[in-house]
């Protein structure tokens, strides 16, 4: 019998006790779209069937979290980059907002959490959804690195060549970019966030070198995370990819959890990181999650937690984003792993 409910088990592990099972909370996002029965593209244009969407799956399945409508480049959107919608697929920038320095960074403006793009809706979600979840469910809010927002807003070939041949107007980019996500990383815990997500995907080692890493993201991302740990809010560090030869450096960050991908083995993030650095992760979100059968779901989930979970150390959850492709039953099958696990 649970002794604790999904808020106090996630957050005893934060503040660095023991909780009573292991946390799940997996990156859900088309996923329980689907499992709500509307298409990704009706969330993007209503709030309340995104907060439907995410509260009517954390019930049913009994996971421990729901999230914000995050991933969705609504920050670069609302900086000015032109973003694609599909009925039902996920956005694309068709247009960055920079396409020459000289014409478009001066008309660059840090944005306005309560007026720019799809911002205001996503606050309206965030706090919707604190509300219905307060001290029951704790509420992930997603803020894109500053690194990340760059690529959105200069587009991502163009802007890994300005970082080494024009390096002057590419710093003047990423501060404006920095500014964005520390105005827009404190509306959304204002809203009601009660962790934030500080996501970076191309400073994973897939895409950047160490150097570059250092140069180019790390100072960065440290500005917006002390920034949201005076709000009070707890963090994640997500970066997707194989991120197995710098965990020491995205650790230093600060934020209170270091999400891990599939693409590293959790024994070696742990032996790296000593016990009690608080992992996320990192049953692989394609095989076992989405092609494997539950029995094996179950089995991967298990040697997660045998690898990094023994002491009350991990949150459960897929190595990113769960694709709509999962089938129930094989989400079932990693909460019932991690729920299973019993602590106190």
């Amino acid at each position: 019998m649970s002794k604790m409910n999904a808020y106090e088990r996630v957050m005893a592990c934060i503040n660095g006790e023991r909780p009573d099972t292991v946390p799940v909370i997996p990156i859900v996002r088309e996923w329980a779209s689907k499992q709500a029965g509307f298409m990704f593209s009706e969330l993007m244009e209503s709030a309340q069937k995104h907060v439907y969407s995410q509260f009517y799956c954390a019930k049913k399945f009994g996971y421990d979290a729901v999230l914000d409508l995050s991933g969705i480049h609504a920050e670069s959107e609302a900086m000015g980059s032109k973003v694609k919608y599909g009925e039902n697929t996920l956005p694309t920038v068709e247009e960055p907002a920079i396409k020459d320095y000289d014409e478009d960074l001066p008309k660059l403006k840090t944005l306005n959490p309560h007026k720019d793009g799809r911002l205001p809706m996503i606050l309206e979600g965030i706090a919707r959804l604190k509300d219905l979840c307060e001290r029951r469910l704790p509420v992930i809010g997603y803020v894109q690195g500053p690194f990340r927002n760059c690529t959105m807003l200069r587009g991502t070939d163009q802007w890994m060549r300005d970082i080494f041949k024009n390096k002057e107007k590419a710093r003047r980019l990423i501060e404006i970019a920095v500014e964005s996500q520390i105005v827009w990383g404190v509306a959304v815990a204002q809203a009601g966030a009660d962790i934030v997500t500080l996501a970076d995907p191309p400073s994973s080692g897939s895409s950047i070198s160490k150097k570059v890493l250092a140069d180019w993201s790390l100072p960065y991302l440290k500005r917006v995370c002390d920034a949201l740990k005076k709000t009070g809010t707890k963090t994640i560090l997500h970066v997707c990819g194989d991120i197995s030869d710098r965990l020491e450096m995205l650790a230093s960050v600060g934020a209170d959890i270091l999400q891990v991908d599939s693409k590293v083995d959790l024994s070696f993030a742990r032996e790296t990181l000593g016990p009690d650095q608080l992992l996320t992760g990192n049953v692989d979100p394609s095989d076992p999650l989405a092609l494997g059968t539950p029995e094996q779901v179950y089995e991967h989930s298990k040697r997660a937690i045998e690898k990094a979970g023994k002491e009350g150390k991990l949150l459960l959850s897929g190595g990113c984003m769960i694709s709509e492709a999962v089938p129930a039953r094989n989400m079932e099958a990693l909460v019932q792993a991690g729920h299973e696990t019993v602590f106190c």
